[in-house]
């Protein structure tokens, strides 16, 4: 029996006609190209998965990541510190911004939805702060909380 070798990659084949079969599908110009046009699709759906991979545990990890001000934040509440403000109020939105993800652990009174409430406490402005039975208006810095409510920074 009489064994056919390809002179290009060596590969055997039994027959003549397995051998030009093979060389016309992998060592002519369309076979070429057709490998190169699979390879670099394999590439790419490798590459995409991996970036989802990737895209999807950096979220992952920074969700899991505590606040920078989770500490300050909770004994600002353990204090019995409360802040009215309203989710339109550019004032109130930019002071729970410094909180960060940390501001899911501050007393926070929508006023929109506590109107009474709001009007017995006196608030006017938003942001207000309570703090010890007074009521400081405006945007607070995080030294100014601290001096008032005895929270370290």
């Amino acid at each position: 029996m009489e064994i056919f070798e390809c002179k290009i990659c060596s590969k055997k084949f039994k027959t003549e006609e397995s051998m030009k079969q093979h060389g016309l599908a992998k060592h002519t110009e369309s076979g070429i190209e057709q490998t190169k046009f699979n390879l670099r699709k394999y590439i790419i759906i490798f590459l995409i998965g991996a970036i989802i991979v990737f895209s999807v545990l950096a979220v992952r990890a920074y969700t899991i990541k505590p606040g920078a001000y989770d500490d300050f934040a909770k004994c600002l509440t353990e204090r019995g510190v409360v802040i009215y403000g309203n989710d339109f109020c550019q004032y109130t939105t930019k002071q729970l911004s410094f909180f960060g993800k940390s501001g899911k652990y501050l007393k926070y009174v929508k006023c929109i939805d506590n109107k009474q409430l709001c009007e017995k406490k006196g608030v006017k402005i938003t942001p207000t702060w309570e703090i010890n039975d007074s009521m400081y208006e405006q945007v607070q810095t995080f030294e100014n909380l601290a001096r008032l409510s005895g929270c370290n920074l």
